[in-house]
Order: C-alpha cells, then structure tokens, then sequence
C-alpha cells in the first residue's frame, strides 16, 4: 500500500471515531459524564497516538519518496548525460558512415574502371600473344623454308660441281674421243660411222636414289659404269603396283649414278621406285 492510502486509511479510521462517539453521546445521555469523558479522552488520545504515528509514517514514507525521487532525477541526468554523450556518438557515427559510403562509392566507381582498363589490357595482351604466336609461327616457317631452300642450294651446289666435274671428264672423253676417231679415219680400211650400223642399247634397270618432286628432278643408281650416257631417258614406275610415274631424262652423269629432270609425271616418285630404258 502506498503511503497515501495508509494516510486514508488513518483519516477514514478517525473519522469512524468521532462519528461512534458523536453517535455515543446521542444514545448514552444518561450515563455519567465524568466517566464519559474519561472515555472519550482515552478514545481521543489513542486516536491522538494512531494520528502521529500515522504523520510519521507518512513523514518517512515522504522522505523515503522524496530521497528516491532524488536519486531517481540523479539517475535522470546520469542517462541524460549518456544520452546526450551518445547521440554525439551516433551523430559522429553517422558522419563517419555518410563518408564511409561516399568513400565506397568512390571505390566502386574505381574499381569500375580499373576493371574496364583489365579487361581491355587482357583484350590487348590476347592480341599481342595471337600476333606474337602468329609471328613465331611465321618465323618457324621462314627457318624451315630457309633450312629447305639451304638444303636444296647446297644439293644444286653438289649437283653443280658434280656436273662441272662431269662436263670436265665428258670434254676430255670427248677430246680423247674425237682424236681416236681422227686416227681412226685416217687408217686405210676403217669406215665412217654413217656407214656403220648402230649396237643396240641394252636394257637397263635400277632404282631411285633420290628424288624431288616439287624440283622435277631425280637421280637412279644407274652410271657411265653401266653404260648410261647424257640424254637417255628412263621410265619410272610402282613395282608393287605396276603403275607408271614419270620419265626421268638424264643430264648428269657419274660412274655409278646418274640424274636428270622428269617429266610426263603421272605421280610421285620415290625412293626405290624401278627404273628401266626400255619394256620388252
């Protein structure tokens, strides 16, 4: 019960009092006023003594209210303070956060373009790596052309000494030759050579030693040996699959092998393809 209602309830009891001994009086005239008034005094006293114990509760109670209330306003200003300590926070707290998000945005719009600028130096480096894979493949196919074209040149270059050192021994063959034919002619009994029927040339076969399709040019194993000479023409064919190729026209010659340029090609030559001057 609050200190309020106890003060009712005191006041309300005292009152019931007066009210008893007011109704005491009306109803008991004719007892004795001396031994009435003694009653009523030790009545108006103990309600005296209910009053003042009352007032001090009351009194207690009141400053027990006040000293709360005191402590209540201290409690007050303490969380005012925090509050007030608080929004100062958040205030800050929020400028903080308006900067942060502005900083952010910044961010993202730099992000933005450093990944257009990626993507456009990847763009440009797949570029590059396709120019540069473009230009070693380029590069390796010059070498390879070039290692070929070496290859076929220091051939020719063989080819060329070899048919230098060929016209070489075919000029002093032919000078030995002519020579023999001068003597020849001038001994009596020995007759020209429109006069002398021609000794059928043999049959000849041998392989392909080397060959060049692109070049159109071959060589057999074939030589002045066997009694090949310059301008004989050999026919080229498949064994296996006796299928004609080409014909080979000799133009160089050495002891054991001779080369020439084909022609009448009708598929590639290659190595260990027969060749033969005649068919029978």
């Amino acid at each position: 019960m609050s200190t309020l209602g106890k003060i009712l309830t005191v006041l309300v009891a005292l009152v019931s009092i007066a009210v008893a001994v007011l109704l005491s009086s009306e109803v008991v005239l004719r007892e004795d006023w001396k031994q009435r008034y003694e009653q009523q005094r030790t009545l108006f006293e103990k309600a005296k003594e209910q009053r003042d114990v009352a007032v001090q509760q009351r009194d207690q109670k009141v400053a027990e209210f006040l000293a709360n209330l005191a402590h209540k306003d201290q409690q007050i200003n303490s969380l005012k303070t925090a509050l007030a300590t608080r929004e100062g926070t958040v205030q800050t707290l929020t400028a903080e956060r308006e900067n942060q998000e502005t900083r952010l945005q910044e961010l993202v719009e730099k992000i933005a373009g450093l990944n257009t600028s990626l993507a456009k130096e990847v763009a440009d480096r797949d570029l590059w790596r396709t120019e540069r894979d473009t230009a070693m493949k380029q590069k390796d196919d010059l070498e390879m052309a070039y290692t070929q074209l070496e290859a076929k040149y220091r051939a020719t270059l063989a080819d060329l000494q070899n048919a230098t050192e060929n016209l070489r021994q075919a000029g002093e063959r032919l000078a030995a030759a002519e020579g023999k034919i001068a003597w020849y002619e001038q001994q009596p009994g020995v007759k020209k050579a429109d006069q002398v029927q021609p000794v059928p040339t043999p049959k000849m076969e041998g392989l392909v030693a080397t060959a060049d399709n692109e070049a159109r040019v071959a060589e057999v194993n074939l030589g002045s040996d066997d009694g090949v000479v310059k301008g004989m023409k050999f026919y080229i064919f498949n064994r296996d699959q006796n299928k004609y190729l080409a014909t080979l026209e000799i133009n160089m010659i050495s002891n054991n092998s001779a080369a020439g340029e084909l022609s009448v090609i009708r598929g590639d030559v290659k190595v260990n393809d027969y060749v033969t001057n005649r068919f029978e």
